[in-house]
């Protein structure tokens, strides 16, 4: 019984993250969530809905350059990161309709 328990909880944990949205795991390692959340409790600006409020244009325009969106942002710009990524996020803030 005691090597099972780990190994299930091992496997729920890998099943969660299969659950997660691409970027989400990005956005979690940026730091993203200390600010936003996915429920609408959030500290700052909550990211419920927020894909369907924002056209993919404006979330792109909102994870690279912030303060063109919002001139009062305290979000720092994410530019510099690959195009790739920053479609993963953009991807996952879509799905957050």
């Amino acid at each position: 019984m005691a090597v099972a328990l780990p190994f299930l909880l091992a496997c729920s944990w890998s099943w969660a993250q299969a659950q997660e949205p691409p970027g989400a795991d990005l956005a979690g390692r940026l730091g993203c969530f200390a600010c936003h959340s996915r429920q609408e409790r959030s500290r700052v600006a909550p990211l419920d809905r927020v894909g369907a409020r924002l056209t993919p244009r404006e979330l792109r325009l909102a994870i690279t350059f912030p303060r063109q969106l919002h001139p009062r942002a305290k979000m720092p710009s994410y530019a510099y990161l690959p195009p790739v990524e920053q479609e993963a996020l953009v991807n996952f803030l879509k799905t957050r309709n």
